[in-house]
């Protein structure tokens, strides 16, 4: 397995509150983008992947009896537990939250859990989007509130589900079966709010033989289309 990762604040913040792991070896990789004032948005963050992380390396033993899906969920609901209990504890960091994905990959298959709009992609005969963005945009098009070209453009960008800072979660959960070839992308909005899906799989497949140059240049392209927000990405190929 193959697999790099970068982040960069972009050109307009001087803070970063995306958090990355990766964790080849046992086929983890973690991604969160978060949000809240006073630095808070970088702990939620990084609670949220350290969280989701040990709990899947303390239960690798259960693996074999507990499916993929169920451990990555349990995995994101014991982050969410996290950051609201450090939430209750400082009064400055109430409301923090953050985007989350975990993805396993054993063998030929990728098992995937999001919350928000940081996304999954699956570089094959195109960019194909796997994860669905849980923003107010996707929701009233979803269900046929608004047509998609009257959903005001703040909308897109204004999550329905957060880590950390939503009542009742609801995962959105998929399983990718692997051919030989495949790439798989973990991103932040601040590469897809910049960056064209068209654009994302040109740059990948340029650099295929490279995939640490390949992230360097999907975050280049971010940066020079505005860089207004933080950028994170992971690739991986098996």
């Amino acid at each position: 397995m193959n697999a790099v990762y970068k982040t960069h604040p972009g050109t307009v913040r001087t803070n970063n509150e995306d958090k990355v792991l990766i964790d080849p070896e046992r086929g983890i990789f973690i991604l969160a983008d978060g949000m809240g004032g006073h630095q808070a948005g970088e702990l939620a963050s990084d609670i949220a992947v350290k969280t989701a992380h040990q709990y899947l390396v303390e239960t690798a033993g259960k693996a074999i009896k507990t499916p993929v899906r169920k451990r990555l969920v349990h995995a994101l609901f014991k982050a969410d537990d996290a950051i609201k209990a450090a939430s209750r504890e400082n009064f400055n960091l109430n409301g923090m939250g953050t985007t989350l994905v975990i993805m396993s990959v054993t063998h030929n298959t990728a098992t995937i859990c999001s919350i928000g709009d940081s996304r999954a992609y699956l570089i094959r005969n195109g960019a194909q989007q796997i994860t669905r963005d849980q923003t107010m945009g996707d929701y009233l098009v979803e269900h046929s509130k608004i047509s998609r070209d009257k959903v005001p453009p703040h909308l897109w960008h204004t999550l329905t589900q957060a880590v950390g800072a939503t009542d009742i979660l609801v995962p959105s959960l998929h399983t990718v079966k692997l051919h030989k070839g495949d790439i798989l992308l973990l991103c932040s909005d601040g590469l897809t709010n910049m960056v064209s899906d068209d654009t994302i799989e040109k740059t990948i497949l340029m650099h295929n033989s490279d995939l640490s140059q390949a992230a360097e240049k999907l975050i280049e392209c971010a940066n020079k289309n505005g860089g207004v927000d933080n950028i994170s990405v992971i690739l991986v190929q098996c």
